[in-house]
């Protein structure tokens, strides 16, 4: 049993040193040796900046340690960062570079921490190196403390202002050992990475299980990561969201070489609709629908293969404790985080003294112990009629029967605005969805979301799910 993801990735590295590790397609192949060498050197790196006396003063706001900050791109050098902050007893802050660029300055002055930068990748080392840097981050292994912060992530910001989520090997190590009970996966697999490994989602079930299981991995980013696929580099797991299921269903269907071996496709973030998940499954894929959030690493409930439903999450992962108040979710165990960053206040509020984390989620429990989301509990809107509107419901329910990219519900004027995004707008099968949904005579606007909706302006998050405080802005500022 790995104690954590630095010593997975060193099991691999004794266990099989020149296998193929991790590709970015333009770059050279890197062996898991040859990847080892590299968080060493990049291990160095931050050591010497740790002891550099010359270089500006770490904002000591808290007990927290160096805080490496640096701007993720889904490269070769984001691994080796990652792993040589474990390795070096610093605490590893990674910032979307896909983010808007006041976005990415307001937090990283939130951070208070150190910029660490390459202005190009590294090269392959040597397999002579090997020996000694093996020998090295061994040393550095038995050091880990597994229960200290090591790295921290920000909230998408899907209905607040992103928080940095603070983070341990034992929550990062523990999730993905779980995510990998759930959805086993082993060394002839092939993943691939299309999200970004500077938010949670990516960071355990992508990253995380590549450490522990072995497999060969294809680290990408986005639609054009489909793109750069070749007939030597098909992957057999891939995670997404349904913007990009949409897309790799498309690509099934017109016979695309460099995806016949697909066997497994991971969705999250929003639902999926009856009509893609079905194509899915005639394509002979197995989706796998799972539910989280950063505070939790992300992982709290995972369908697996042989028992995915359509509006269903799975149930929840081993060690996660659940308690159910009202329909209102509260989770404990090993994969809750440390707290956020530099706000004490903040996360007292969001855990109990007892270790319950309030998720703040409404949901449904199934008698197989599969898990329904059904909203945000503070995100009920109030009709006229007393009746208890939950946006999350509604929206998946649309999203399920419709093939539409995104669906946004809130209350406005004492009606339901619903505003959805489809190349195939059909207003009135939209109303007749809702007629099940909502109590008669319920006043409801429908509105195609044009122009679609846009990260630059803040109406997306980084995962492309709406965040729907700011996608209300657009309707009622011009009312």
């Amino acid at each position: 049993m790995s104690r954590h993801l630095l010593d997975a990735f060193l099991n691999q590295v004794r266990d099989q040193p020149d296998a193929e590790a991790l590709h970015c397609p333009g770059k050279q192949p890197r062996t898991w040796a040859q990847l080892a060498v590299d968080v060493n050197r990049t291990r160095g790196e931050l050591e010497r900046l740790a002891s550099d006396t010359s270089r500006p003063a770490q904002d000591d706001r808290s007990s927290l340690g160096l805080r490496i900050v640096h701007e993720s791109r889904n490269s070769i050098s984001d691994v080796s960062i990652a792993l040589a902050c474990i390795a070096a007893g610093a605490i590893e802050i990674p910032i979307d570079s896909r983010l808007p660029a006041a976005m990415r300055d307001q937090i990283a002055k939130r951070c208070s921490g150190v910029r660490f930068q390459r202005d190009a990748e590294p090269v392959p080392s040597r397999s002579t190196d090997l020996p000694d840097a093996l020998s090295q981050l061994e040393r550095c292994s038995d050091k880990v403390d597994v229960h200290q912060p090591s790295l921290v992530l920000w909230t998408s910001g899907t209905t607040d202002e992103p928080r940095g989520v603070v983070l341990s090997q034992q929550n990062l190590t523990g999730n993905a050992l779980a995510k990998l009970a759930a959805v086993p996966q082993g060394r002839d697999d092939i993943r691939l990475t299309l999200l970004s490994l500077a938010h949670a989602y990516a960071r355990t079930c992508d990253m995380g299980t590549w450490l522990l299981s072995g497999c060969s991995w294809i680290l990408d980013y986005g639609r054009s990561g489909l793109d750069r696929l070749s007939d030597a580099n098909r992957p057999t797991m891939i995670n997404c969201v349904p913007v990009l299921a949409r897309e790799i269903a498309k690509r099934l269907e017109a016979g695309d070489r460099t995806l016949d071996q697909l066997a497994v496709l991971g969705c999250g973030g929003a639902a999926l609709d009856r009509e893609l998940f079905t194509r899915l499954r005639q394509c002979g894929v197995e989706v796998i629908q799972g539910y989280g959030c950063t505070e939790t690493s992300p992982v709290i409930c995972s369908a697996s293969p042989g028992m995915s439903e359509l509006g269903l999450v799975g149930p929840p992962i081993n060690g996660c404790e659940v308690r159910i108040v009202d329909r209102r979710l509260f989770v404990r165990g090993p994969l809750v985080m440390l707290g956020y960053l530099d706000d004490a206040e903040a996360t007292a509020t969001k855990i109990d003294t007892q270790g319950w984390l309030d998720t703040g989620d409404l949901v449904e429990r199934q008698d197989d112990g599969q898990m329904r989301i059904l909203g945000r509990a503070d995100d009920v809107i109030v009709l006229e009629n007393a009746f208890k509107l939950h946006p999350l419901a509604v929206e998946q329910a649309i999203l399920r029967h419709h093939a539409c990219e995104h669906a946004v519900v809130f209350g406005w004027n004492g009606r339901v605005l619903i505003a959805v995004q489809s190349e195939t707008f059909d207003g009135p099968a939209i109303a007749t969805t809702l007629k099940t949904l909502l109590p008669p005579n319920t006043q409801v606007r429908i509105e195609r979301l044009s122009p679609p909706l846009s990260i630059d302006r803040g109406e997306l998050t980084a995962k492309k799910t709406p965040r729907r405080h700011i996608v209300q802005k657009r309707f009622t500022s011009c009312q």
